[in-house]
């Protein structure tokens, strides 16, 4: 019960950051990708069940504020807790270099999966495709320059927490 109240507070936090506190947490108009940070930070400590669906629970809870295809953001942050937390035993999420590599591909993999749902849903693969190269790759390197200071606090957050439990 502990363990879901917990997840339900880090749910908390990460959308109130994503969506009221990243506006102002930026660099020239772009802010990072919270929740893909935290997808990816739980896919790397938790594995792939409670990833895949806090990737899921993430995904819907954005799909359902935003106008953009319903579902894009659920698919692409399951997937990418899949992905993350398949790979959880092969890296060490503690190294900062790890973090920013690891965030980089997630990023690119969000990225390249969203153009794609676009091109194929969007008036039957004939739309051009609206993101521009630039805007896409400053958002995924925002993300994973900010992915280390994030991975930090929830490791504290983590061991604290577990440290908490343990001791009752």
């Amino acid at each position: 019960m502990k363990k879901l109240i917990f997840y339900f507070f880090l749910y908390f936090i990460f959308c109130m950051l994503q969506f009221f506190f990243g506006r102002y947490i930026n660099i020239y108009g772009i802010f990072p990708n919270f929740i893909l940070i935290f997808v990816v930070y739980l896919g790397l400590s938790k594995g792939i069940i409670n990833t895949q669906l806090m990737g899921f629970l993430f995904g819907l809870t954005w799909d359902v504020f935003s106008t953009d295809i319903f579902g894009i953001r659920t698919v692409m942050f399951t997937v990418i807790g899949y992905l993350a937390g398949r790979f959880c035993k092969d890296f060490d999420r503690e190294k900062i270099f790890t973090q920013i590599v690891i965030m980089f591909f997630a990023g690119a993999i969000y990225w390249l999966g969203f153009g794609l749902i676009y091109f194929i849903f969007l008036d039957n693969g004939n739309c051009a495709f609206s993101f521009s190269i630039l805007s896409v790759s400053s958002k995924i390197l925002v993300t994973a320059t900010f992915a280390p200071l994030v991975f930090y606090i929830l490791e504290k957050m983590d061991i604290i927490w577990h440290h908490d439990t343990t001791e009752r």
